[in-house]
C-alpha cells in the first residue's frame, strides 16, 4: 500500500471559533487508527487486520475556519475544540488506540447533543483517518456519510474546509475500495482549493500525492507518476517542515515503480527516504513514531532489514516514553 497525505497533517480544528462543550473523560474501552489507511501490525498488536507490504499512511487534514458557525447551545461546563483535540493527540502518542476511539465518539456524541455542528466536522475529520487507519471500514465510511453531509447542509463545498473534508472523505474511500467515490470527492476538494488557495500551499502537496496514490491503484501510472511530481514540487519548498512527508512520497515512488515494472528506480527513492528520516531537523514525535511504524513494513519489503528493525524500535521507544508521561 501507499502513504497517503492524508497523514502529513492532522485533521486539527475544522472550524477555530473557540467553542467549547462539556468535559468528557477520555474512558479506556473500545476499539481502535490513514491517510491518509491500515498501519502494519510490527510491534502493534492493537492495530490486527492491517493490509500487504507497504505503509498506508493517511493524516487527516487540518480545516481553516472561513464561515461563521450559528449559535449553539453550551453547557455550563467548558472545554474548547482545540483541547478536546490536544487531548486526542495526547492518546494517540501514547498509542492508547482504544482510549482515543472512545474518546472520539464521546466528544462527537456532545457535539451532536449540543448543536455544534463546526465541532462535529472537526471530530468526523479526525474520525475518518482513525476509523481508516485502523481498518473499522463500517465507522469509518459513517464518519465519511456524516461529514459530507453537514459540508452540504452548511454550504461548505467551495471553501477550504469543505476542500480539506473531501480530501479525507475521499482518502476514507480508496481505502475501503470505493475508488470512484474517491476521485470524485478529490475532484471537489480540488475546486474547493481553487477558490481560495494559492498554487503552492501545502493542501495541494496534500491532494495530489492523494490522488497519486488512488490512480496507482487504479493502474494509471503515468497520472500517479505526475501526481506525486506535483506534490513533491510544493513539499520542496516547504522545507524543513516538509521532510517526513516528502520521505513518505518517495516511499510511495518506490511502491508506484514496483507496479509499473520500474524496479530499476526503487532502490534510489529508497535512499532518498532514509535521508528524510535521519534528517536531524525532523522532531522524533508521535507523527514521527506514526511514519516510522507504516514504513518500515515496506523498508523490509524492500530488502532494508536493517532501517525496517530501527524504524520499529524507535516507534516503540516514542510511544512507551509518552505513555510513560501520562
Amino acid at each position: 500500500m501507499y502513504l497517503e497525505k492524508e497523514d502529513w497533517e492532522e485533521p486539527r480544528c475544522c472550524f477555530d471559533t473557540g467553542g467549547a462543550v462539556s468535559e468528557i473523560g477520555a474512558g479506556q474501552g473500545g476499539a481502535a487508527a490513514g491517510p491518509e489507511n491500515a498501519e502494519p501490525e510490527t510491534a502493534d498488536p492493537e492495530n490486527a487486520g492491517s493490509k500487504s507490504a507497504g505503509p498506508d499512511c493517511a493524516k487527516t487534514e487540518s480545516v481553516k475556519p472561513e464561515t461563521a458557525v450559528g449559535k449553539r447551545r453550551r453547557p455550563k461546563k467548558q472545554l474548547s475544540i482545540q483541547e478536546v483535540i490536544a487531548e486526542f493527540d495526547s492518546l494517540l502518542a501514547a498509542n492508547l488506540k482504544k482510549a482515543a476511539q472512545n474518546y472520539l465518539e464521546r466528544w462527537l456524541k456532545t457535539y451532536e447533543e449540543t448543536g455544534d455542528w463546526a465541532s462535529q466536522i472537526t471530530i468526523l475529520n479526525e474520525m475518518m483517518g482513525f476509523y481508516r487507519n485502523n481498518g473499522k471500514q463500517e465507522k469509518g465510511l459513517e464518519s465519511v456519510q456524516k461529514g459530507l453531509a453537514l459540508i452540504a447542509e452548511h454550504r461548505l463545498e467551495e471553501t477550504v474546509s469543505g476542500g480539506t473534508t473531501f480530501v479525507n472523505a475521499a482518502t476514507t474511500y480508496k481505502t475501503f475500495g470505493e475508488s470512484e467515490k474517491a476521485l470524485r470527492c478529490y475532484e471537489q476538494a480540488f475546486r474547493a482549493y481553487g477558490r481560495s488557495l494559492t498554487p503552492g500551499d501545502y493542501r495541494y502537496g496534500s491532494l495530489f500525492n492523494n490522488m497519486a496514490v488512488l490512480y496507482a491503484d487504479m493502474g494509471e501510472f503515468k497520472k500517479a507518476g505526475a501526481y506525486y511530481d506535483q506534490a513533491m514540487s510544493i513539499m520542496e519548498e516547504l522545507r524543513p517542515g516538509s521532510t517526513i512527508e516528502i520521505g513518505l512520497t518517495w516511499v510511495n515512488l518506490a511502491m508506484l515503480y514496483e507496479k509499473s515494472g520500474e524496479e530499476d528506480k526503487i532502490d534510489g527513492c529508497m535512499e532518498q527516504a532514509i535521508v528524510c528520516f535521519h534528517d536531524e531537523t525532523v522532531p522524533h514525535d508521535a507523527y514521527y513514531a506514526l511514519n516510522c511504524r507504516k514504513c518500515a513494513k515496506t523498508f523490509g519489503h524492500f530488502g532494508y532489514f536493517r532501517m525496517q528493525k530501527e524504524l520499529t524500535e524507535e516507534a516503540d521507544r516514542i510511544y512507551a516514553e509518552a505513555r510513560a508521561q501520562r
